[in-house]
């Protein structure tokens, strides 16, 4: 797929008239996933401030991407003897069309083109991760592709194994991949492009197969659960985006990788666990994974230095259930920040509802009469708001922390006419203008 601009009008096969009001995300999502050839798109300015037009220019070629992206079963065939880096514009199919933008063509409008098209590309490829089968993507060829991305953009990148990180303390990690007879990984990239600035950290549960440990899901319950690692492969994406863009912050983002499956050695119900911030965690189920696997990297986030945490996890049905597969459940411990997240959202389309925290649900994790908690209330409801205020006790004083819990919105499940089925890109828009404000 091709985005280019003219201010030229004549010879149009197609054309499409956007105005204020109506250049919404599943209007170009449309367009793109016609995937029908050329099309000369002509856009009117007027009723737009400066700002407002080029956010419009930039979210619309991102929207174009979205719609075009379908996952290629004929590059999975190549998959084997390469690996998954090498192939991923392979794996990620967006048709032969060439989008034209009749427009002025300032320095403004064409920057705004090139930033959509940059997103567009970087959320189809961590679509293109998560629609991998487990046995073409396990920790370590996520931890692989990391690696090699971090190489070509020339940024740090520490992968720390089961050895590390025994020796760092990471428990909640370990426990849920005891029983993986592969190793578990946490994946540390670092991005300083404004140095002696604070820094902020990208939190990503990276569950490469969730089959609920001993507490095992029906058929039904594990249907898409290679999709459990979603929310690391949009965070790992979110850097290249970031870098690429050459975007004056300085972040971090940090990949909790591991897979929840049984052996002998699997961690059980009753178990009690010691995180990386010393806490410790009674297993009531296994199941509720996801938790534990984001206390740790939170914690290590903060002692890596970061004063802003965003984490970005599929953790809760609760949030599904409460609102639906296209709302992503937002929680966070900073009024400001969340307002501010609540204003970008409403520029880039993506729809997040702030659900409640506090000493209510805090208190349904603190009956263990073994453990400071347990990641787990039996018998009660609230689930997504019991699980961020889990994750909540590992956030330091200080730090400004957003958790998004996107269980609903990370999967289309079924063909629309806006995109197709498979992982969605859920956040990416909202969380790249987040941090580009």
């Amino acid at each position: 797929m091709k985005i280019r601009w003219t201010k030229q009008a004549e010879g149009e096969e197609t054309e499409v008239f956007l105005e204020k009001g109506t250049a919404m995300p599943e209007t170009f999502q449309k367009l793109g996933k016609k995937r029908g050839g050329d099309c000369r798109i002509s856009v009117k300015k007027e009723g737009f401030s400066e700002e407002e037009w080029t956010k419009m220019l930039c979210n619309g070629v991102c929207s174009l991407y979205d719609g075009a992206y379908q996952f290629s079963k004929s590059g999975l065939k190549s998959l084997g003897k390469q690996s998954v880096y090498e192939n991923r514009d392979s794996l990620s199919d967006y048709g032969d069309n060439c989008y034209t933008f009749v427009l002025e063509g300032t320095e403004q409008e064409i920057a705004a083109l090139e930033r959509g098209e940059a997103l567009g590309r970087c959320k189809g490829y961590a679509r293109t991760l998560g629609n991998l089968p487990n046995n073409y993507l396990h920790t370590e060829d996520m931890a692989s592709y990391a690696g090699t991305l971090a190489k070509e953009l020339k940024i740090s990148c520490e992968t720390y194994g089961d050895q590390k990180l025994e020796e760092l303390g990471c428990g909640g990690l370990l426990a849920v991949n005891q029983g993986s007879r592969r190793e578990a990984a946490m994946v540390v990239l670092r991005y300083e492009g404004a140095p002696g600035t604070d820094w902020t950290a990208l939190v990503g549960k990276g569950l490469m197969f969730d089959a609920g440990g001993y507490h095992l899901k029906s058929i039904d319950g594990m249907k898409g659960m290679k999709y459990d690692m979603c929310g690391a492969a949009e965070m790992l994406e979110m850097m290249e985006y970031l870098v690429t863009r050459k975007v004056r912050k300085n972040v971090m983002a940090v990949l909790m990788l591991a897979e929840n499956v049984i052996n002998s050695d699997a961690v059980k119900m009753g178990d009690v666990i010691t995180t990386l911030a010393g806490k410790t965690v009674e297993v009531y189920n296994t199941d509720a994974e996801g938790r534990l696997v984001l206390c740790d990297g939170i914690t290590f986030a903060q002692r890596m230095g970061a004063r802003t945490v965003i984490d970005l996890a599929t953790l809760t049905y609760s949030a599904q259930s409460a609102l639906g597969d296209q709302v992503v459940a937002l929680f966070g411990n900073d009024r400001e920040a969340l307002r501010t997240w609540k204003e970008t959202a409403e520029v880039t389309g993506e729809h997040f509802w702030q659900l409640p925290m506090g000493p209510i649900y805090h208190k349904m994790i603190e009956w263990s009469i073994c453990a400071d908690f347990a990641n787990y209330a039996p018998g009660r409801g609230a689930g997504a708001s019991v699980a961020a205020c889990f994750l909540e006790n590992f956030v330091e004083e200080g730090t400004r922390w957003i958790h998004l819990d996107m269980v609903g919105p990370s999967v289309v499940r079924k063909e629309t006419d806006e995109m197709a089925e498979g992982a969605s890109g859920a956040c990416m828009s909202t969380l790249a203008a987040y941090l580009t404000r």
